[in-house]
């Protein structure tokens, strides 16, 4: 009973971020579980990549009444990299726990980066961020297809949402305004966790467990995504960015701790 209603916290939490950022959720679902549960990241990360599939999928519904989810552009962009989805997730288990530990702490410090600078540059011009800086069609142009791939093939080996690194390729390759990239990272993350989960479905384990996470984050979720609509695009970039630079401190002193155990 106590691991069910610390199962509901924890997914109403992750939804919830999942939800207002458009990423995030697996981030935090990862080390969460692994600290909380005592899984492997391998464990958590199969773990995470249920629930995130779920969550996003309803985020994604709520969001499409906001006219801020650019379908098209998220659609191709997903798509591109479910093949490295599926083959991170199949080269996962074959990668040490400390390595991947590694690059995710590394891979958050710089999508907290880019965010802050992000935030910067809004504050400088439109603080609302309503309008797009410089909007374009997504074309299968070289930067576009290798983060696509890039960011597919973390989701898989890592058993991450993969929006954390989408968003500021959303907002940096196509000029979407930061909610824009939000709500349209979403469905990015329904299609690359789809992909990854595919090729993890026979290793997944805990099934009530991580049930009771899934639907509570969903219900996170649906909070998470109207409470973006009244947030603004500064305040979203600072959230994501900070959200990235503390999770990023707590991955790097797992490794440590790892490499002196």
């Amino acid at each position: 009973m106590l691991q069910l209603l610390i199962a509901t916290a924890c997914g109403l939490g992750l939804g919830c971020v999942l939800g207002l950022l458009g990423g995030g959720g697996g981030l935090i679902a990862v080390p969460l579980f692994a600290a909380v549960f005592g899984w492997s990241i391998d464990k958590s990360g199969t773990a995470s990549l249920v629930c995130v599939l779920i969550g996003s999928a309803v985020a994604v519904a709520t969001h499409l009444r906001t006219g801020r989810l650019r379908i098209r552009e998220s659609v191709m962009f997903g798509l591109i990299g479910t093949a490295a989805a599926v083959a991170g997730s199949l080269a996962a288990f074959a990668i040490p726990d400390v390595i991947q530990h590694a690059v995710l702490a590394s891979l958050l410090v710089t999508a907290g980066a880019l965010m802050f600078s992000k935030a910067r540059r809004l504050r400088r011009g439109n603080t609302s961020g309503d309008h797009s800086e410089a909007p374009r069609r997504l074309a299968f142009r070289t930067p576009i297809v290798l983060s696509a791939l890039g960011i597919g093939f973390v989701v898989g080996v890592l058993g991450i949402s993969g929006g954390f690194l989408t968003v500021p390729a959303f907002t940096a390759l196509l000029g979407m305004t930061v909610p824009q990239a939000s709500a349209s990272a979403l469905l990015v993350v329904m299609i690359n966790t789809a992909a990854a989960l595919a090729a993890r479905a026979g290793r997944i384990e805990a099934g009530q467990l991580i049930s009771m996470l899934a639907a509570t984050t969903a219900i996170g979720a649906i909070a998470g995504a109207r409470l973006a609509r009244r947030t603004s695009a500064v305040m979203l970039a600072v959230l994501f960015g900070s959200l990235m630079l503390a999770i990023a401190a707590w991955e790097a002193w797992r490794t440590v701790t790892m490499l002196h155990a």
